[in-house]
């Protein structure tokens, strides 16, 4: 039993010492201005309600672009904004329409676990075509960052954009992007 007895007492102890220097140790601070690159994948659909049946449409191409931001942290809550542009080339299958570049502003709000930073986003954006059509937009979306350094970080992201009669048309069209993400704060 004494034996017992000494097993959980230093397992409690231990646990303790490591909860000590946890404590002891500078939590990150994700509070910053921050800029980066990205590159991915974006994925097109839309549909044309012009026609009866309704003309459907998609394209997929490689996406690339640069953004720029500020977060606060408010204890483990993370709040703030970012400005982002991609260029798209996205080519509208059959058709001779080229979705050429995207516009968000978002709002950023998540939980930060220590380097680990997990964030939704919404705002609007705009998107603009080869053939002169550009329209406002939704963007919602989600990410994962991680702080590789006091000033590097790493991430994914995923955006989903709704256009609803684009430009005045009857198509609706649907753009989801995901995005490897490079970024550097200040």
């Amino acid at each position: 039993m004494s034996a017992r007895f000494l097993g959980i007492f230093i397992c409690l102890l231990s646990s303790s010492a490591s909860e000590a220097a946890d404590a002891g140790r500078a939590a990150v601070d994700w509070s910053a201005p921050y800029f980066g690159i990205s590159g991915g994948y974006g994925w097109l659909r839309d549909v044309d309600r012009s026609f009866t049946p309704a003309l459907r449409s998609s394209g997929d191409d490689v996406v690339f672009g640069a953004h720029a931001g500020y977060l606060h942290q408010f204890g483990a809550f993370v709040l703030g904004g970012e400005a982002e542009y991609t260029r798209l080339d996205i080519n509208f299958e059959g058709f001779p329409i080229d979705v050429e570049n995207a516009f968000s502003a978002k709002a950023r709000a998540g939980f930060a676990f220590d380097r680990l930073l997990l964030t939704g986003h919404a705002g609007a954006t705009y998107i603009t075509t080869n053939i002169g059509l550009e329209d406002w937009g939704w963007v919602a979306g989600a990410g994962a960052d991680y702080l590789l350094s006091d000033n590097l970080v790493a991430g994914v992201s995923w955006d989903h954009m709704q256009f609803d009669r684009f430009d005045g048309t009857l198509i609706d069209g649907q753009l989801d992007l995901v995005k490897a993400r490079v970024s550097f704060r200040f």
